[in-house]
């Protein structure tokens, strides 16, 4: 297994920032798992930005489907590295990031296989790298293909005490300092990034988070993060999947609390507020977090069943009372 502790080394270059000042090169990276028709249409924008030194790197990860064989057909250029079917987001990427930093990339560009980007978002980013310089990173907007949904410009995961308060950042300048990590979706690094910090870490964020945790431990070591607000990739959101049937069943919440395929998996989450939070601010958050959700599922589950559902009201009603 990979670990985030692994330490790369590969040698920066000490004279410039880049190996091309002017059109420093890009590996962007795609981890797809039978996905042919949302990958194929992120390799056609990708092919289609109007930056033109990027190579894309597309992750395919034991695909069944036909993606192996279509994007040998009809995208030629794009490198294609196999996994087993086992790596997840966090092995893919990282198996994306060996291939990188083992090349003469200067730029790590992170992207799933559900977005695609306008035709300047890539020129929009390295511009901002070019001005805020090699520890910065740099985030573009996302917005979802299905418009009622609000698009990510900087605001916290609904976890944060400042979730609540937090007012939606201003994109009329072109950059805006972000304090929040911007997930996986359009986020371009330096490869210099990776070479001091390491892997992103699979072993505890197999799928969900794992983008956080890389942004915190970035930002920890200094990077400043910044919001290229004219770089927009547009993100087609995921199915139910396995919370598609039977919701608030059993079945449904043990998969909503445990499965690796739940953001709200509680077990993975508890590692990231402990690993990246101050003990005050985790214990004030994690305790209320995990009940609040216990209670909501509880509730719902009771929802399925009126008879239990109004019996628990009765005795919460009787119990107020004598109280």
């Amino acid at each position: 297994m990979i670990h985030h502790q692994i330490k790369l080394t590969k040698i920066m270059q000490t004279d410039s920032y880049y190996s091309n000042d002017s059109n420093p090169k890009i590996a962007v990276i795609i981890p797809t798992h039978n996905r042919w028709n949302l990958a194929s249409r992120a390799i056609k924008s990708l092919e289609a930005d109007s930056y033109s030194n990027k190579e894309i790197l597309l992750v395919e990860d034991g695909c069944t489907d036909e993606t192996r064989q279509q994007v040998a057909i009809h995208h030629p250029n794009v490198k294609v590295c196999h996994g087993d079917g086992n790596l997840w987001w966090s092995g893919a990427i990282n198996l994306g990031l060996i291939n990188a930093l083992n090349s003469t990339y200067d730029l790590v560009l992170w992207l799933n296989d559900d977005n695609y980007v306008e035709k300047n978002t890539i020129e929009c980013m390295v511009n901002a790298h070019k001005l805020f310089g090699i520890n910065s990173v740099i985030a573009a907007r996302t917005r979802s293909v299905h418009l009622e949904e609000d698009e990510w410009n900087g605001h916290p995961p609904r976890w944060h005490p400042d979730y609540d308060t937090w007012e939606m950042t201003s994109v009329e300048r072109d950059y805006v300092p972000l304090v929040h990590p911007p997930g996986g979706r359009g986020v371009l690094f330096s490869i210099k990034c990776f070479q001091e910090l390491g892997l992103i870490d699979q072993n505890c964020f197999p799928h969900y988070w794992a983008d956080h945790d890389f942004h915190y431990r970035a930002m920890n070591a200094g990077y400043k993060y910044y919001l290229a607000a004219d770089a927009v990739v547009w993100n087609t959101p995921n199915s139910p999947g396995v919370f598609e049937h039977d919701k608030y069943s059993m079945l449904w919440i043990i998969r909503f609390i445990f499965s690796r395929r739940s953001a709200m998996n509680l077990f993975t989450l508890r590692r990231l507020l402990i690993r990246h939070l101050p003990p005050k601010q985790y214990n004030s958050i994690w305790p209320q977090l995990w009940r609040s959700t216990i209670l909501w599922l509880f509730m719902e589950w009771l929802n399925r069943y009126p008879f239990l559902f109004n019996a628990v009201k009765l005795i919460s009603r009787i119990n107020s009372t004598k109280s």
